[in-house]
């Protein structure tokens, strides 16, 4: 803001004129004869006794001090915020300007599947830390048992880290018939894709490379690399019906061999 500038610089508070013309007559009395040279108005004085007004603060200091009834966000236990779901309509927001973020920078279904899932796996990571610290504060602070084995894991992807997504857990988890380092998480109903509408020229995209992202991003944090992708593969009963197919690291399964011995 620009400060104000002083009293003398305004065209208010200008020099009079110091020509020889005589004075205007006053209006108070015709005794009262004014000064025969004047000079610059002074600024007007402030009365000690007055207390000074602040300024009012900004509207963004007022939405940095003030706090809520109920306090900040950060004020609240992860604990009382644990059960806490996002209204229908500000998920279907959120989503909607994720894949139009997305979208705005690529050039092809391929790259934008690839952006969705990038931005999943960051999703995932964060969502494994804040669920892992859940678990212990559930557990009296103390570290919950950490699993080393495959299945164990994937079971905790398919039942808890799902559910805290998305409000229940995955519709299934099976290994593939073509090899024992693939996995596949079967949903019927995929939460995202009822959210969308993909124009025909766009119909192989799958917004549930997002999903698929979150699902990499915690499996590579619970030291399981995996190249974790989305299928659609619709039935007559389930037509958005997706898998999430995990491709597991080689030294994934060489680790899992050695602990079964």
């Amino acid at each position: 803001m620009t400060a104000p500038s002083p009293a003398s610089s305004h065209p208010r508070f200008s020099q009079p004129s110091t020509s020889s013309a005589s004075p205007a007559p006053s209006i108070y009395s015709s005794s009262h004869t004014p000064a025969a040279s004047t000079s610059t108005l002074p600024l007007p004085r402030r009365d000690s006794r007055v207390p000074s007004q602040p300024h009012a603060p900004s509207l963004q200091q007022q939405l940095y001090t003030q706090t809520p009834p109920g306090g900040g966000i950060l004020d609240r236990p992860l604990n009382k915020t644990k059960g806490a779901e996002v209204a229908l309509p500000a998920f279907a927001f959120m989503l909607s300007e994720i894949v139009s973020y997305s979208q705005s920078r690529v050039d092809s279904v391929t790259d934008l599947e690839q952006r969705l899932s990038s931005l999943g796996y960051q999703a995932g990571q964060r969502i494994l830390s804040v669920l892992l610290l859940r678990n212990t504060q559930t557990a009296g602070g103390k570290d919950p048992k950490r699993e080393h084995r495959l299945i164990p894991i994937l079971q905790f992807v398919h039942t808890q880290v799902y559910k805290y997504c998305f409000g229940k857990p995955a519709d299934g988890l099976e290994r593939s018939v073509e090899g024992e380092d693939e996995y596949m998480l079967t949903l019927n109903q995929p939460p995202l894709t009822q959210h969308i509408s993909v124009p025909k020229d766009m119909s192989q995209l799958s917004v549930e490379a997002f999903t698929a992202g979150i699902v990499e991003g915690v499996l590579d944090a619970l030291d399981v690399p995996a190249r974790v992708t989305a299928h659609t593969v619709g039935t007559d009963q389930y037509p958005q019906r997706t898998v999430i197919l995990i491709k597991l690291d080689p030294k994934v399964m060489d680790r899992e061999e050695a602990l079964s011995k």
